[in-house]
């Protein structure tokens, strides 16, 4: 039995989050289904990121055991499943290899849409009133760094670290949208949405942009802003030891 590393898409809007849960449609769930069905055998699916209800992918990366070449099957596993999720790319992974533990850094993308919006509805939050995106990228600066992020998470498991690394906080605008751009080693729950819930703060005139230090000094949740919703929010990649530039991303 070999490791296999995947490329996975989806579209969360009507899935219950990645992990499996009793009774609820799930991407883990889904695609544990749809390969035990072409490989004719129980298949044990472990995710890189632990998306939440209605949160969209590009590239989550999920890691499975297998002694057959994926590839030859890819196809097949692809027709199994529902149409709102995809295996993009299957390639063998090195021994040990983990889609979660394994993992250096994740990117994420939360999209703003500047006006209402109908086809895209489903994929991004749409701001009747455009915030002022200069002001957003003063507070945003102020955000990379390697700290206690408690401020920024919802809720926090008993002994789980709220340490993390993060690299950076870009706003990039795309014609109409305009993208918060978020990479870091790891999140903590629903950190993403409340760092583009907080910069909306900013964005809006309702806070300075140095008001962004005094949230993460209080390490209390009730200090930020609020969490934005879940449709506009894509993992995005996931990187790995060994991934092509990866050094010279980390230096």
């Amino acid at each position: 039995m070999g490791i296999w590393k995947l490329v996975v898409e989806y579209e969360g809007t009507e899935f219950a989050g990645w992990q499996v849960q009793p009774e609820l449609r799930t991407v883990q769930g889904e695609l544990g289904r749809a390969l035990s069905t072409v490989l004719r055998r129980e298949v044990a699916v472990q995710g890189a990121g632990r998306t939440d209800a209605g949160v969209h992918a590009c590239g989550q990366v999920a890691s499975i055991e297998a002694a057959e070449d994926v590839n030859e099957v890819l196809a097949k596993v692809n027709g199994v499943l529902p149409r709102d999720v995809v295996v993009r790319h299957a390639s063998p992974a090195p021994p040990g290899f983990h889609a979660r533990h394994s993992a250096v850094r994740r990117h994420y993308r939360y999209r703003l849409h500047r006006g209402v919006v109908a086809v895209e509805r489903r994929t991004c939050l749409s701001l009747p009133c455009a915030p002022d995106l200069e002001r957003i990228r003063l507070a945003a600066d102020r955000l990379p760094a390697s700290r206690d992020f408690a401020a920024l998470a919802s809720a926090v498991d008993p002994g789980e670290s709220t340490i993390c690394r993060l690299e950076s906080v870009e706003i990039v605008e795309e014609g109409s949208f305009v993208n918060v751009e978020v990479v870091a080693n790891r999140f903590l729950r629903k950190m993403v949405r409340t760092i583009v819930g907080t910069l909306l703060e900013v964005g809006r005139g309702r806070r300075s942009p140095d008001w962004i230090d005094e949230v993460l000094d209080s390490g209390d949740r009730r200090a930020a802003g609020p969490v934005v919703p879940a449709r506009g929010l894509f993992l995005m990649a996931v990187d790995y030891p060994g991934d092509p530039g990866l050094k010279e991303k980390t230096e």
